[in-house]
């Protein structure tokens, strides 16, 4: 039998392995960083391109574009079908929904949720008389052949990104639409396409918002980006604030019809642009009140009659 070796070289492998495994962990520990650097890295360099594309769109620095709406860069979703939420106080989140989503409930929280719903009424049901429903982080895509992307009444939409559908959200009672980016309408048969429409409620805000009915593959700039009417049961539209949006396109960008049961509407700080067919704004003189602080282009006249 040959004789062991001697011990010393066994006791110098103590040192060797803990030098290894400082080695490894600090190669680790920097591949880790890295990875850390580089997603963060990507989705800056990815929010500025989302930015020059706003810019590039004509929206205004400082209002919502793909920038700044829909779910956030970097969040991960989990494919679903269509989803119910039917529990007071539900939360539905970080799902890439293929199909629409009905709410039976009050009190649901909507948060970072990509929604594909083709061919339906409506892309977002509210059922029933609900309230405090809460949609933010969000994009709505209504895949060409939705005709409304959320209705009726008692939500808030929050940063939520609204588009290829025939109508945008309607405006319902207790309704606060903010910070949102709603484009792209399209036109399908006599459909007379808006970004934001109602037909009658009370307590109705719109701030902060960038609405851009025009679809842009054809340039049809649609009906507007924001119709107002009284012609549903209740026949009553009141209470009404739209304030610090920029808002572009439509035949008149906004257009209150003269219907009765309109008072009650307030517009200030708001930015035009100049995509529109006629022009900013037709209302009639005593349904509206215009603040000065709205940018109507310059036209002396700043509110008109609604024509027959």
């Amino acid at each position: 039998m040959l004789p062991l070796p001697p011990s010393r070289p066994l006791r110098l492998l103590g040192p060797v392995l803990a030098t290894l495994a400082l080695t490894l962990t600090a190669c680790s520990g920097g591949a880790s960083t890295d990875r850390s650097s580089t997603s963060e890295d990507r989705n800056a360099a990815q929010r500025e391109r989302l930015t020059q594309q706003a810019r590039g769109l004509g929206i205004p620095d400082g209002y919502p574009g793909p920038q700044n709406t829909g779910v956030p860069l970097g969040t991960a979703l989990t494919d679903s079908g269509p989803v119910t939420a039917d529990r007071d106080g539900q939360v539905v989140e970080n799902l890439n929904i293929t199909g629409c989503l009905s709410i039976k409930a009050s009190n649901v929280v909507v948060r970072n949720v990509k929604l594909t719903c083709g061919g339906k009424q409506r892309a977002i049901v509210i059922e029933g008389s609900r309230k405090g429903i809460v949609i933010e982080d969000s994009e709505i895509d209504g895949a060409g052949t939705t005709e409304v992307a959320i209705g009726w009444g008692g939500y808030t939409l929050r940063r939520v990104n609204v588009h290829d559908v025939q109508d945008g959200p309607r405006l319902g009672g207790g309704v606060t639409i903010e910070d949102s980016w709603i484009h792209d309408m399209v036109r399908k048969d006599d459909f007379h396409s808006d970004a934001l429409q109602a037909n009658g409620g009370t307590g109705i805000v719109v701030r902060h918002n960038t609405l851009m009915p025009t679809e842009t593959s054809t340039g049809d700039v649609l009906n507007s980006a924001i119709q107002l009417g009284a012609e549903a049961d209740s026949g009553t539209l009141s209470d009404i604030t739209i304030e610090d949006n920029y808002l572009d396109g439509g035949n008149y960008t906004i257009n209150v019809r003269s219907d009765a049961g309109i008072s009650g509407i307030v517009l200030r700080d708001n930015v035009f642009g100049t995509s529109a067919r006629y022009g900013p704004l037709i209302a009639p003189e005593d349904k509206v009140d215009v603040d000065d602080s709205n940018n109507l282009r310059g036209t002396t006249t700043k509110i008109k009659e609604v024509q027959p």
